[in-house]
C-alpha cells in the first residue's frame, strides 16, 4: 500500500475534490494500491487573517517523508507568503513531489500547457479573425498560469509585430465580479474598444460578456471576447464563450502515472500536460458548437436549485442540533451522523488536550502539531461503529491497517490562529457533488469554540468549589476534608454497629527520591500515586492526601476482603511504574471506644512496620535475567525439569522461586524456512511466551535477529523474503516487521520492556548492505528498528547488543563509528561475554566501567554461560577452557555467574541499572535438544537443577558473594606450560627453527600472505603481527620450506587473540613430495590471556618434500598477535 499526501486549497468555500476522484479511480486503473491523505484548507475565503493561518496551520500536520509520494496544489492560494513556505518546505523533503498547474524547480508538473494553450486562442483571433488590437484581461498578477498566459500574450505580440502598452493588461482575480469590474472600467475610461479581450479564464469572460450587454454593447458585433477553462459559463453563455477545455478530472490519474513511473522504475516520469482543447464559439465570432443540450442544461438547473434548497435545509436543521449540544461526544456525534447520511465512510476527531479537558488556562498552539498532546475525542466509521482509541497513534494504525483504497480527508480545527484539532473524514465522496464542505465546518467550529468556552466557565466554578477542601497538587480530598467528612461518618456507622476500614499509606524512599531527583520529580510521582490511589478505590470510598507523601483511605463498611484486593491491585500498578508504598491496615470495632484518631495511629504503625520490611527487602534495579528461547522446543518433547530437592516443576514457577525477574526471548523472521530451526522462534512462540512472562510479571527483553535463523558475528543472513529487496526497501521492511512485531505484543498487553535491535552486530547485521565497514548504511538500518520502537512504544527501552564483552578496544570504535554515521539515540548497551571467548573478568570489569563512563548508559550482560562438565560431545570442549580462569565444574558455573552479576552491580553503582542473563540455562543433556545443553545448561542428566541457580537466585547487589573480587579475579589467571610444549621448547633450542625471519623481524620478507584486508589492518609491532578487522575478513600467512633430511617434524605457531562465535583459526602444513600432496591441520581455540603456543601433531616428511607452513583465518571482527610461526625436526 502507497501512501499519498495531498496538499490543496479550495477555492473560496468550495472542496476542489476532482482532484481526489482522479487519484482514486486512476489508482483502480493503474491496478495501484493507494491510501490518500488529503489536507484540505480554506484559506482564501475569509477576510481575517487570523482565520486563515489557522486554516494553514493543517500544512504542518502531516511528516511529509512518511509517504511515498505528496501532491501539492496552490493554484486557488493568494497568499503568496504561504505558498513560498510550503515550497521550502517541500523542498526539503525526501520523496518525489508533484505539483499541479504550478511549476517549480525539482518537482514534477501536472497541469495545462498553458503558454501554447494561449497562443493557439490569439493566433485564431489574428490569423482567423484579423484582430489587431487585443486587451489581457488576467487573474491575480501573481498567479502562476496567469503569468504563463500573460507571457503568452506577450510574446503573439511581439511575433506580430504589435507594441505592447499599460493599457493592453489589466489584473484582478479569477472571478465573475473582475470581469464585471473590467468592462465597467473600460466604458467609463472613454478609451477605444480594443478587437478582442483576451480572459485569462471564463468567470472573467462571462462577467465581462454579461456587463457588456448591460452597457449597450453587443458580442461579437462591437468587439471579441475569449475565455479559458470551458466552465459552464462558458458553454452555456449568450453568447457562447470562446474557450479552452482541458480534463481537470485527468489531473489525478496523470499523477499517479508519474508516481508509478517513479516507484517501479520504470516508464515515464516527465511532466505531464493535460489532453486539452481549443473550442471557438460565438464570443469570437465563429458559430455555436453545438455541443450541448440546453434543455437537459435547464433540467439540470432546476434539479440542483430544489437539491441546494434541500441541502440547505439540512444543514439548517443541522446547525440547529448541533447548537442543542452540551458535550463534546454529542457535537461529534450529531456532525458525524450528519456527514455518514451522506457519501462518508467515516469520521474521526483529533483535539489538543487542552480542548478537550477545557482548561481555563489553555494555551493554544499557533503553529505545530504535537501528537502526545493530542487525544481523539470521537470516532465513528461504517465498518466498525463506534471506536474508541488510547492514542492519535492508535487510530493512525487503525486508519492505515484498511486493507482498500482509502481517503483520509483532514480539515482543521482551529479558534482564529489557535489550533485546536483536526477532523478526518474517511472517503467523502459526497463531495464532488456537494463541495460545499466549508459551510457544515463553519457552523462546527462556531458550536467547538462556545461549547469550549461554555466547558471553562463550568470547569473554573467548579475549580472553585474544590479549592477550599482539595489538595492543590494531587487533586485529591486533604486533611481539611478527612476531619470534616471522615470523623462524621465514622461516628454515624459506630452508631450503627457497622465497622470500616482504615488504610494508611507512604511512599518508600520518598526522601531519597527528592533528594535524587529533585522536588518536581517527587510531586509527579505524589500525582501519580494519588492518581492510582484514587482510580481503584472500592465504591463508596475515598481518598485523602494526609500529608507530605502520606495517604489515607477510607472504606465504609465490614469490607476486609475488598480491603485486600483493593491494596493488591494498587500494588501492581505501583510496580509497573517501579514505585514501592507501604500500608497499614486497621478494621475499626464499633463499641470499643476507639476513636478514628486511635483506629489512624494504629494504621500507622503497622504501616511504619511493613516499611522497615520493604527497606530490607528491597531490591535495586538489577536485572536477573535469563534466556529461554528453547523452552517451547523443550515442551514440545516432553522434558521435565526438576528443583534441588528433585522435584518437577514447571519453568516459570521455577524461575520464580530462583527470584528471575526477566526473560530474554529472541525472534526469527520465518524460521519455517530453514529445516534446522524445526519452525520455533517465531512470532507466534514470542507472543506464546510473551504472555507467561507478562503474567508472572517479569521484565521482558525481545531480541530481534532479523534473520530466518541465528544471527551472530559469523552470519548475519538477510530472511529470505528480503534477500532482493533495495536497500531503501529493506530499511523499510525493518521498519514494519519491527513495528508490526511490536504491534502484536502490545494488542495482547505483552509489550517487551526492552528491545535488542539485532543480534551482536558488531560485524553489521542483514548481510550484505548492513555489513562493517559500511557505517552510514548499518547505523540506517538500525535507525529503522529504533523508530519503530519509538513511534509505537516510546516508554520501551532501546538496546544495541555487541560480542567481545571484555574487549573496549573493540566496543568503543564501533559506537563511535554509528553514533557519527547517524544512529539514533540509544537507552542501554547490551554485551555478550563468555569467558572462553570475550577475555577476562577483569577485562570485563574494566570494559563495562569504560563504557558506562564514556557514553552515560547502562551497560548489561545480555549472554553468558559457563559449562557444568566435559563429556563426550560437549559443546564448549577442555582445550576453550584452559585460558578461561575456572575450568568446566558446577561450582564453577556457580561462581563465574557470582563473579559476573557482582562485576556489573559494581560497576554500575552510579546508574542503578544493569543486569545479567544466562543465555539458554533450561534443559536437560541427551534430550535432543542440541550439543549446548549436554554441558551449558543450567540441569544435569537427570533434569535436576544444578548450584548456579543458587548464585541467581541469593546475589544481593548490596551484599556481594566475594570480598576482594579484583584479588580474587587476578588469582583465577595462573598458568603453566603443558608437557608437550615444555618439550618442544627444548627441541627448538636445540635443533634451530627451519622457518626463516619466524618472529618477523626482518618485517613480511620470505613470507606470503593472503588476505581480503586492507594492508593497515595488519601490522607488525614488538609482539609480531598484528590483525585488527571490524568487519568479517579471511587471512593467510606461510613460508615454503625445502626439506634436506628424512624425519619427523613438528610445527607451531605463537598466537595471541579475540574469540567469539564463528571464528575459525587452525595451524597448517601442506607436504608435496614426488608422490603426493598431504595437508595436516590443528585447530587453534583462540585467548587474549596471554600467548599460547599450539601445536601440530608430529608428522614424518621424506627428504626433499616441499613444505608450506602457516595460519589461516576464517573470522568475524576479532583482533588477533602472531608471535612466531616454527617447523623444528624432532
Amino acid at each position: 500500500m502507497k501512501k499519498i499526501a495531498l496538499l490543496a486549497d479550495g477555492w473560496r468555500r468550495y472542496v476542489t475534490y476532482s482532484w481526489v476522484e482522479g487519484i482514486m479511480e486512476g489508482s483502480k486503473e493503474l491496478g495501484l494500491d493507494v491510501c490518500l491523505f488529503f489536507y484540505n484548507t480554506n484559506g482564501t475565503w475569509s477576510q481575517d487573517p487570523k482565520f486563515n493561518k489557522g486554516e494553514y496551520a493543517l500544512n504542518d500536520l502531516p511528516d511529509l517523508n512518511s509517504f511515498d509520494g505528496v501532491v501539492f496544489d496552490c493554484t486557488n492560494t493568494i497568499n503568496q507568503d504561504e505558498i513560498q513556505y510550503m515550497v521550502r518546505k517541500l523542498q526539503s523533503v525526501n520523496v518525489p513531489i508533484v505539483s499541479i498547474g504550478y511549476k517549480v524547480d525539482g518537482f514534477y508538473y501536472v497541469g495545462n500547457d498553458s503558454k501554447r494553450l494561449f497562443r493557439k486562442v490569439m493566433d485564431h483571433m489574428y490569423y482567423e479573425h484579423g484582430c489587431k488590437s487585443f486587451v489581457f484581461a488576467g487573474g491575480p498578477p501573481y498567479h502562476y498560469e496567469n503569468r504563463m498566459r500573460f507571457e503568452a500574450f506577450k510574446k503573439a505580440l511581439s511575433d506580430y509585430g504589435i507594441p505592447l502598452t499599460a493599457d493592453m493588461y489589466m489584473f484582478g482575480d479569477f472571478d465573475y465580479q473582475t470581469g464585471v469590474r473590467y468592462m465597467i472600467d473600460w466604458h467609463e475610461s472613454k478609451k477605444p474598444l480594443p478587437d478582442v479581450f483576451l480572459c485569462a479564464n471564463d468567470n472573467i469572460a462571462a462577467g465581462l460578456c454579461a456587463t457588456a450587454e448591460v452597457l449597450g454593447y453587443k458580442v461579437p458585433q462591437d468587439f471579441k471576447v475569449t475565455g479559458f477553462d470551458n466552465l459552464d459559463k462558458a458553454a452555456y453563455f449568450n453568447p457562447q464563450i470562446t474557450t479552452v477545455e482541458h480534463n481537470r478530472g485527468n489531473i489525478g490519474r496523470k499523477v499517479l502515472e508519474i508516481f508509478k513511473a517513479l516507484w517501479n522504475g520504470t516508464g515515464d516520469a516527465s511532466d505531464k500536460y493535460l489532453d486539452s482543447e481549443f473550442i471557438p464559439a460565438e464570443s469570437c465570432g465563429c458559430p455555436n458548437t453545438g455541443r450541448v443540450d440546453y434543455r437537459n442544461y435547464i433540467k439540470n438547473i432546476i434539479k440542483g436549485s430544489v437539491a441546494k434548497e434541500q441541502e440547505e435545509d439540512a444543514v439548517m436543521i443541522l446547525q440547529k442540533e448541533l447548537e442543542e449540544c452540551n458535550e463534546y461526544y454529542d457535537l461529534f456525534e450529531r456532525y458525524s451522523d450528519y456527514i455518514q447520511s451522506m457519501k462518508c465512510d467515516g469520521v474521526y476527531v483529533v483535539g489538543v488536550s487542552d480542548l478537550a479537558a477545557a482548561r481555563n488556562n489553555a494555551h493554544f498552539r499557533k503553529h505545530g502539531y504535537d501528537i502526545d498532546d493530542e487525544v481523539v475525542l470521537y470516532a465513528d466509521d461504517k465498518d466498525n461503529g463506534k471506536l474508541e482509541f488510547k492514542s492519535v497513534n492508535d487510530l493512525m494504525q487503525y486508519m492505515q491497517s484498511v486493507n482498500k483504497n482509502t481517503c483520509y480527508m483532514y480539515y482543521s480545527l482551529h479558534f482564529r490562529d489557535e489550533i485546536v484539532g483536526y477532523v478526518i473524514l474517511r472517503n467523502p465522496e459526497f463531495l464532488y457533488d456537494h463541495p460545499e464542505q466549508f459551510d457544515i465546518q463553519s457552523a462546527l467550529l462556531k458550536k467547538l469554540e462556545n461549547l469550549f468556552k461554555q466547558k471553562v466557565l463550568e470547569n473554573t466554578n467548579n475549580e472553585l468549589k474544590n479549592l477550599y477542601n482539595h489538595d492543590a497538587l494531587t487533586g485529591l480530598y486533604n486533611r481539611v476534608a478527612c476531619n470534616e467528612m471522615v470523623i462524621p461518618m465514622f461516628a454515624e456507622l459506630e452508631d450503627q454497629n457497622v465497622g470500616c476500614t482504615i488504610v494508611f499509606l507512604d511512599v518508600d524512599d520518598f526522601k531519597d527520591i527528592n533528594d535524587t531527583y529533585g522536588h518536581q520529580y517527587g510531586d509527579e510521582l505524589l500525582k501519580t500515586v494519588a492518581r492510582v490511589l484514587d482510580e481503584q478505590k472500592p465504591e463508596e470510598s475515598m481518598v485523602y492526601r494526609f500529608g507530605g507523601d502520606e495517604f489515607i483511605v477510607f472504606i465504609p463498611g465490614d469490607r476486609h476482603d475488598t480491603a485486600e484486593k483493593y491494596i493488591k491491585r494498587v500494588y501492581d500498578i505501583m510496580e509497573q511504574h517501579s514505585l514501592f508504598i507501604s500500608h497499614g491496615i486497621i478494621y475499626t470495632k464499633p463499641g470499643s471506644g476507639k476513636s478514628f484518631d486511635d483506629y489512624l495511629v494504629s494504621a500507622d504503625t503497622k504501616m511504619y512496620q511493613l516499611k522497615q520490611q520493604h527497606k530490607q527487602k528491597k531490591d535495586s534495579n538489577f536485572l536477573k535475567g535469563v534466556d529461554i528461547s528453547s523452552v517451547p522446543m523443550m515442551v514440545d518433547n516432553n522434558i521435565q525439569i526438576m528443583d534441588r530437592e528433585g522435584h518437577e516443576c514447571r519453568v516459570f514457577d521455577f524461575l520464580k522461586l530462583n527470584n528471575v525477574n526477566s526473560v530474554r526471548l529472541r525472534i526469527w523472521n520465518e524460521p519455517d524456512k530453514v529445516p534446522e530451526s524445526k519452525g520455533y522462534c517465531s512470532l507466534t512462540y514470542v507472543l506464546e511466551m510473551a504472555h507467561v512472562i507478562k503474567k508472572y510479571k517479569m521484565h521482558f527483553l525481545l531480541d530481534f535477529h532479523y534473520s530466518d535463523y541465528w544471527a551472530d558475528p559469523g552470519q548475519q543472513n538477510k530472511p529470505d523474503a528480503w534477500k532482493n529487496l533495495s536497500f531503501d526497501e529493506l530499511k523499510e521492511a525493518v521498519h514494519k516487521y519491527t513495528y508490526d512485531v511490536l504491534y502484536r505484543l502490545k494488542i495482547m498487553d505483552c509489550a517487551p520492556d526492552m528491545v535488542q535491535i539485532g543480534n551482536e552486530i558488531r560485524s553489521g547485521m542483514l548481510f550484505p548492505d548492513g555489513a562493517v565497514p559500511q557505517y552510514r548504511q548499518l547505523a540506517a538500518l538500525v535507525n529503522e528498528g529504533i523508530r519503530a520502537v519509538r513511534e509505537l512504544l516510546p516508554e520501551t527501552k532501546v538496546m544495541i547488543h555487541l560480542d567481545q564483552g571484555g574487549r573496549y578496544n573493540c566496543i568503543m570504535p564501533w559506537l563511535d563509528s554509528m553514533f557519527n554515521a547517524g544512529m539514533l539515540p540509544i537507552d542501554a548497551i547490551g554485551l555478550s561475554f563468555y569467558s572462553f571467548w570475550h577475555g577476562t573478568f577483569m577485562d570485563l570489569k574494566d570494559t563495562m566501567s569504560r563504557l558506562i563512563k564514556l557514553y552515560n548508559l547502562p551497560v548489561y550482560i545480555v549472554e553468558t554461560a559457563h559449562p557444568w562438565r566435559h563429556c563426550k560431545g560437549d559443546h564448549i570442549s577442555k582445550e576453550l577452557m584452559e585460558t578461561a580462569g575456572l575450568d568446566a565444574g558446577s561450582a564453577e558455573q556457580k561462581k563465574s555467574l557470582e563473579i559476573i552479576m557482582q562485576i556489573a552491580a559494581e560497576v554500575s553503582k552510579d546508574t542503578g541499572k544493569t543486569g545479567v542473563y544466562y543465555w539458554e540455562p533450561v534443559g536437560v543433556p541427551g534430550k535432543g535438544m542440541g550439543t549446548w545443553f549436554e554441558n551449558m545448561g543450567m540441569f544435569d542428566e537427570h533434569g535436576r537443577a544444578l548450584p548456579g541457580w543458587d548464585a541467581i537466585r541469593d546475589f544481593d547487589p548490596k551484599n556481594p558473594p566475594i570480598k576482594e573480587l579484583d584479588k580474587y579475579i587476578e588469582s583465577l589467571y595462573e598458568y603453566e606450560e603443558t608437557p608437550e610444549v615444555e618439550d618442544f621448547m627444548k627441541l627448538l633450542m636445540i635443533h634451530g627453527n627451519l622457518i626463516s625471519n619466524p618472529e618477523f623481524k626482518d618485517g613480511f620478507n620470505n613470507w606470503q600472505i593472503e588476505t581480503s584486508l586492507e594492508e593497515r589492518q595488519y601490522t607488525l609491532g614488538k609482539d609480531g603481527v598484528f590483525i585488527s578487522s571490524d568487519a568479517n575478513f579471511d587471512y593467510s600467512i606461510s613460508q615454503t620450506v625445502d626439506i634436506e633430511y628424512t624425519g619427523e617434524y613438528i610445527a607451531a605457531v605463537d598466537y595471541r587473540g579475540t574469540n567469539t562465535t564463528g571464528v575459525e583459526v587452525e595451524l597448517f602444513m601442506d607436504v608435496e613430495d614426488e608422490s603426493s600432496v598431504h595437508t595436516y591441520t590443528s585447530d587453534i581455540f583462540p585467548a587474549d590471556v596471554r600467548f599460547v603456543t599450539h601445536l601440530l601433531k608430529p608428522v614424518r616428511l621424506q627428504k626433499n618434500a616441499r613444505v608450506t607452513v602457516g595460519l589461516r583465518m576464517h573470522t568475524p571482527p576479532v583482533f588477533a598477535k602472531i608471535k612466531k610461526i616454527s617447523l623444528v625436526v624432532i
